[in-house]
């Protein structure tokens, strides 16, 4: 790490008038290295002057707030002061820093000035200057200091690379479906019968409408050369009105009817076709008062609750709510005279992922998951191939954990965020769903609740969670220490 000063001129006085003269210092360069501060900086000397019973001595400062440290002194002695001071340490010891010690005759007029301390803390700040001493003759007069030099370097800890959150992101593969893909489609009809009549009858009433809704859904299903009709069932209902025994006989004769008629339509063998019939329906009327907001609702629902024969049912409504039981019949009793219809069939396979992305585009409806994988793998990720193939994938499948997870994906690496939440609410929330949802509050920036969620996807085994944890983690940790220096 380097804080490089260029061109920086310091003026400092360094005699009296003696020798008052300027030094001008440049190119200060300091470099922490592991447990150490490097330091230097050239000093232009062609100025200094002292006489020649006088030595001009220039101490390096380093300092910041009350902690300072004085580094090697850069010492220049006149002729007769350098003559003594030689004398003085003949036949003992060498000087210390020979290297900047100088007789005014001998100095350079440009001297590299490097020395080498030991880090400390307070260092992080900290300014250099360069202080002016005079010492007076042959050693006998005090140091004293002529000026104290101005800051012309500061060194300032490197701003760390700032950590940058990368999502990882898990694509799920899901499970192959069986050979055989069993598919279903459904709806509701209301067929309308004549007070205690059983028999069809496609003019009476909306009927014909009704029976078009059965056809229509065998017919979308029919034409398809990739599906294999198995089976078509009808489900009636009758409301709660009369006796239960006749209603559950009637119900049974209506619904065979129906099965009769439909079946007629279509050159399908005849135990493809299946009735079921329920004689009242106690729960769809339940359902329905339910969402009414009648001022006896609850009352009505405590009787439909009990236990009841359904006969004994209908006659305690009727006895104690003759006005709710009118609404009743005029309300909600047609709703519940209806036949459900169930299309099961299954789908061929398809294998290659040319034939799997046209069926995706003409009926995805036939894919499986696991098709709609396979026509992903030929596409870059986060291309707009890619992400339509889950897209279409979630759509088909809106319960899917798999299906939606990868949605969520496709939709991040676009930075669709708000679109990957909607996928991930249909989505569980299981070990995968949970390390997805942090590589979403990640991309939102919001590392704690992201720490969270890599926290217990790694817990229950997600092997990519505990890289992304710790990466969140030294975000946090970071983001940490630049706010208490006051970068953040």
């Amino acid at each position: 790490m380097k804080n490089r000063i260029t061109a920086v001129v310091a003026a400092l006085m360094v005699g009296a008038v003696a020798f008052a003269q300027s030094v001008k210092v440049n190119d200060a360069v300091l470099e922490h290295n592991e447990d150490r501060l490097d330091i230097a900086f050239n000093v232009n000397m062609e100025d200094i002057d002292p006489s020649g019973n006088n030595a001009a001595i220039l101490i390096p400062v380093l300092f910041n707030g009350s902690d300072s440290l004085s580094l090697a002194p850069i010492e220049v002695y006149g002729r007769r002061q350098y003559i003594h001071i030689q004398r003085a340490v003949r036949d003992s010891e060498p000087f210390e820093n020979e290297n900047y010690k100088f007789s005014v005759r001998d100095m350079p007029e440009n001297l590299e000035y490097k020395d080498t301390v030991a880090w400390a803390g307070w260092m992080d700040g900290a300014s250099l200057r360069l202080d002016a001493w005079k010492s007076n003759c042959c050693g006998k007069g005090s140091l004293n200091l002529v000026d104290k030099g101005e800051p012309f370097a500061t060194y300032e800890e490197p701003m760390p690379p700032i950590i940058v959150y990368t999502p990882n992101y898990i694509w799920l593969h899901p499970t192959a479906e069986a050979v055989v893909k069993e598919r279903s489609v459904s709806g509701e009809a209301y067929v309308v019968f004549p007070s205690g009549k059983s028999a069809v009858d496609p003019a009476y009433r909306k009927n014909s409408e009704e029976l078009q809704k059965i056809r229509n859904t065998i017919d979308s299903v029919r034409v398809d050369p990739d599906i294999t009709i198995k089976e078509v069932v009808l489900k009636g209902y009758s409301s709660p009105e009369g006796k239960y025994s006749s209603n559950e006989k009637l119900s049974e004769q209506r619904t065979e009817a129906i099965r009769e008629y439909v079946s007629g339509l279509f050159e399908m063998p005849e135990d493809v076709f299946h009735a079921e019939s329920v004689a009242e329906n106690w729960d769809g009327l339940r359902a329905e008062v339910a969402a009414t907001e009648w001022k006896n609702r609850d009352k009505l629902l405590e009787i439909i609750d009990s236990d009841l024969d359904p006969d004994k049912k209908e006659a305690r409504l009727k006895s104690k709510y003759p006005k709710d039981w009118k609404k009743l019949s005029n309300e909600i009793f047609p709703l519940l005279r209806r036949t459900d219809y169930k299309v099961g069939f299954t789908v061929r396979s398809y294998t290659t992922a040319d034939e799997i992305r046209e069926i995706m585009r003409t009926k995805p409806q036939n894919l499986s998951i696991n098709e709609f994988f396979l026509a992903s793998e030929g596409y870059a990720s986060g291309t707009a191939e890619f992400n339509e193939v889950f897209a279409i994938a979630a759509e088909v499948f809106p319960d899917d954990p798999v299906a939606n997870v990868n949605a969520a994906n496709a939709a991040m690496t676009v930075g669709d965020l708000d679109g990957a939440e909607r996928y991930l609410e249909l989505a569980g929330d299981d070990a995968n769903v949970r390390y997805t949802r942090g590589v979403l509050a990640a991309l939102r920036d919001d590392m704690e609740t992201a720490q969270k969620y890599f926290a217990s996807a790694e817990l229950s085994g997600v092997k990519q969670a505990k890289a992304a944890r710790e990466l969140v983690e030294s975000i946090i940790a970071q983001r940490a220490e630049l706010a208490a220096k006051g970068l953040l």
